[in-house]
């Protein structure tokens, strides 16, 4: 979630914690294919990751993109688009970092799917029953 009230520091954080994660993890190394889509109301990115020589030119390089509303839906419709042309060939699911100011999907997908929140800035509790909800401490992160 790249809207205007997840912004800067919280992303960049959150980001960095799921990288030490994955690169803590063997099968990291052996075979990853995750895309990092920023989304505000459309979809602004999706960049793809596939080796850590990637994971960490990304991460030197990265730049926000966004800053309108918060819509969840296009995501999931993109990430359906993309298992319709194979680009996924056994999707483990979606992790969504937001404040959870949105639209969420009426339908659950195929796939599982994960919200996760700062603790300090979640308070939405019209997630889906369908989706996992994750709320982290500052300092888990």
């Amino acid at each position: 979630d790249t809207s205007g009230s997840v912004w800067g520091g919280i992303v960049r954080r959150f980001i960095d914690a799921t990288f030490d994660i994955l690169k803590s993890t063997e099968a990291f190394f052996e075979r990853v294919h995750v895309h990092i889509v920023q989304c505000d109301a459309i979809v602004q990115t999706d960049d793809v990751i596939t080796n850590l020589q990637e994971l960490m030119e990304w991460g030197r390089t990265m730049r926000l993109h966004g800053m309108g509303g918060t819509d969840f839906r296009p995501v999931f419709g993109y990430v359906d688009w993309l298992r319709e042309k194979k680009e996924f060939t056994n999707l483990k699911g979606l992790i969504y970092f937001t404040d959870g100011f949105g639209t969420f999907p009426e339908k659950m997908p195929e796939y599982q799917t994960a919200f996760v929140f700062l603790d300090e800035e979640y308070n939405n509790y019209d997630v889906p029953p369908w989706a996992i909800r994750l709320i982290l401490k500052q300092e888990e992160i």
